[in-house]
């Protein structure tokens, strides 16, 4: 049988002493030997004999070949350990066409405007990144808000509410620019059918906001870093002035007025070292608004560390591991509890850790690779998000900043600038992605090209980015594995979620 001079298109690591295989392939996790581990890397790059040379001193020849019995029969009978890499390729011409591209949208994202009321210490925006718009001072127009659901919802998708949010800087620096646009959107011929979403620091969450998100059961995110202690050293108004107990002011009046308004928020928690994730963790397991009006599900939580490109960050290296250890803490606390079928009193920031990984390793894809591959994830140019920045521009998605425009409200998406920034992603992944064994379920896309100073004809994503990108990666396959190492029945729950 001839062999592929390329290695099988794995990914070996450590579990405890316990050599783990994710293979991309078939997209799934496999335990194995330690002679198997060893022989996986250079089974096809180095022939039999040289292999048995090499590992027999450790392992015995006899369980080198066994080894590699193993890998071929794993090939023919479960298609594991293939060598073949894929080839990448943007995605058919045919999806940037017009009539393509711009039909079927879901989800409308509108900067209402750039001011924002807050100077958080770790805010992208105070950075120095040339990617990033710093703080402004424009605000969106009621005409060119309105333009954009109106094209939006004339082009939603049938299939599935249409999703309209209101960002910024600070959306509830306009309120009445908000209410304007839900007037608008509920007199549309879809507007019964449309959800809305709010991102707010939560300092102005005032009477009247309140009762409008009330009223049309609106999806609240809101920033929120813990206790006091934690939240407010970094997360200061322009007068440099605490928020932690405004926010909660905010919460507080929100659920007198609607308890089952906790069912439809979510809290935006960034952890900036030095931090004291124990003191974080504790405060959202007995969340002071939940508990004072009976609440008994947990916050739900989104739990990132801080993006300190652009800032002289004064934390040491030091602190930064704590952080690291603390968060690992908190996945030791998560799989306990789970082991022992008790996974709700992990508490939440435990939970907002673990279970999004889980989840989505549970409902990933489980088809073979295939030879070719289009990079870019859940990327769709202005279809699955179509970002409207005050001055009626459209781009991919509010990450990706002002450097790559599809269009403006007044002319509707531009098919050719879809296409090119298809084109642009292809060239800047499709040689390095397609010899990763990350490259399924890749967190790369247009947003990370963005940072990378991408836009307007670049083809760059740093390797910097990549590698950060496969260290989280198997960060995330151990914490599967942990998981799926548990008896089945601990993990029974997964089969009533889905993907979000």
């Amino acid at each position: 049988m001839k062999r592929s001079p390329l290695a099988p298109f794995c990914h070996v690591f450590d579990l405890d002493g316990r050599p783990i295989v994710y293979d991309v392939h078939t997209n799934g996790l496999v335990e194995v030997e330690p002679v198997l581990a060893a022989v996986l890397p250079l089974y096809g790059p180095r022939t039999r004999r040289e292999i048995v040379a090499e590992l027999s001193p450790q392992f015995g020849a006899l369980s080198v070949r066994a080894a590699f019995f193993a890998i071929e029969r794993g090939r023919s009978e479960r298609g594991l350990f293939q060598a073949q890499r894929p080839r990448l390729v943007p995605p058919p011409e045919e999806t940037a066409a017009a009539g393509a591209c711009d039909r079927d949208l879901q989800h409308l994202v509108l900067t209402v405007t750039e001011r924002c009321n807050l100077r958080c210490r770790y805010c992208l925006h105070a950075a120095d990144l040339g990617w990033v718009r710093g703080h402004g001072e424009r605000s969106m127009p009621v005409a060119t808000a309105l333009a954009a659901v109106a094209y939006f919802l004339d082009r939603a998708w049938p299939n599935e509410p249409p999703v309209i949010s209101f960002y910024g800087g600070e959306a509830l620096l306009e309120p009445e620019l908000i209410s304007a646009v839900v007037a608008a959107a509920r007199a549309h011929p879809r507007g019964a059918a449309v959800q809305f979403s709010l991102d707010s620091n939560g300092v102005l969450l005032d009477d009247r906001i309140i009762v409008l998100a009330v009223r049309e059961r609106m999806f609240l995110q809101v920033s929120l870093d813990g206790p006091a202690s934690e939240h407010d050293r970094h997360r200061v108004d322009a007068g440099g002035r605490p928020t932690h107990a405004r926010i909660e002011a905010g919460l507080h009046r929100l659920l007198d007025r609607d308890p089952s308004a906790a069912d439809r928020l979510s809290l935006m928690v960034t952890l900036a070292p030095p931090v004291d994730v124990a003191a974080v963790a504790a405060y959202f397991a007995d969340f002071p608004p939940f508990r004072r009006h009976g609440v008994t599900r947990r916050p739900r939580l989104r739990v990132s560390r801080a993006d300190l490109r652009g800032h002289d960050w004064p934390a040491t290296r030091g602190e930064h591991q704590e952080l690291a250890v603390a968060l690992a803490a908190e996945e030791d606390r998560y799989l306990t509890a789970m082991a022992a079928s008790k996974r709700h009193e992990a508490g939440p920031v435990a939970a907002a850790l673990c279970e999004p990984v889980l989840i989505r390793w549970h409902h990933r894809d489980r088809s073979p690779l295939g030879p070719v591959r289009t990079p870019g994830g859940n990327c769709r140019p202005g279809r699955r998000k179509l970002h409207v920045m005050p001055d009626g521009s459209l781009h991919p998605c509010e990450r990706t900043g002002d450097v790559m425009p599809i269009g403006n409200v007044a002319t509707g998406i531009d098919s050719q600038r879809v296409r090119s920034l298809q084109e642009d992603f292809n060239a800047a992944v499709s040689e390095r992605c397609a010899q990763c064994w990350a490259v399924r379920g890749c967190g790369l896309c247009f947003a990370s090209q963005a940072s990378a100073g991408g836009g307007g004809g670049s083809s760059t994503i740093h390797p910097e980015m990549c590698e950060t990108y496969r260290r989280s990666r198997e960060q995330q396959l151990r914490l599967v594995a942990r998981a799926f190492l548990q008896p089945p029945g601990m993990r029974s729950w997964l089969e009533a979620t889905k993907m979000m």
